[in-house]
């Protein structure tokens, strides 16, 4: 049972995105390996960004430490782009053979998952 004091918001967030890529990554690997490998890719391409700003964004609490935690968001968004981005460059520079359409396919798929995930939060549990 998921109670307030035991559910945290960023954690859930990440289980679920890691319970929802690596089975549909396993199967993929079953049908397809080149289009699961990259799929796979691209979902670590969004994830790994991701996890850099939730730690930035999510390191000071309270409100005197209102400013800190402005800059932290904004260090952490632009961590993330840069992040995002060397993530495709290295991808497209080592990665070959890659099926690039299912490298953003799970890029995508992350990023509509990810707003499906704040929007259950928000809706199901208040915090």
């Amino acid at each position: 049972m998921i109670t307030k004091r035991t559910f945290h918001p960023v954690r859930f967030s990440i289980l679920v995105q890691l319970a929802c890529v690596i089975p549909l990554s396993l199967i993929g690997f079953l049908v397809h390996p080149l289009a699961a490998k990259s799929f796979l890719l691209g979902a670590i391409v969004y994830m790994l960004p991701n996890l850099y700003f939730t730690y930035y964004a999510f390191r000071y609490r309270g409100a005197q430490a209102a400013r800190w935690i402005a800059r932290s968001f904004s260090w952490g968004q632009s961590g993330k782009l840069a992040l995002a981005a060397v993530g495709f460059a290295l991808v497209f520079r080592f990665v070959q053979p890659l099926q690039v359409e299912f490298l953003f396919i799970g890029f995508g798929f992350m990023v509509v998952l990810q707003w499906f995930i704040g929007l259950q939060v928000a809706k199901n549990f208040r915090l």
